[in-house]
């Protein structure tokens, strides 16, 4: 049970660093990280999918996408797969 939370936490985290670096187009990660008030290596773990962000970070990238943090949730949420099981 545990490992398949791992699986999904981890896919979660891969299909959000597409999603930012969709969002942030050719824009290079130190400056989405001056827009985000975050430090570069953060945006890098993250487009990587490397990191799971506190919900403080997640907050600072969505502002500095120039959204809200509402709205970069909901473009996750369209980006998971068909059938995607919402419970742990």
């Amino acid at each position: 049970m545990q490992a398949s939370k791992v699986k999904k936490n981890q896919e979660i985290c891969k299909i959000l660093g597409k999603v930012v670096k969709e969002l942030s187009k050719d824009k290079k990660k130190s400056i989405l990280a001056y827009e985000c008030d975050l430090p570069r290596s953060v945006v890098h773990y993250i487009i990587e999918g490397i990191k799971d962000p506190q919900l403080t970070t997640f907050w600072r990238l969505a502002l500095g996408l120039g959204m809200r943090p509402s709205e970069l949730m909901k473009i996750l949420e369209e980006k998971l797969p068909d059938g995607w099981d919402f419970s742990y």
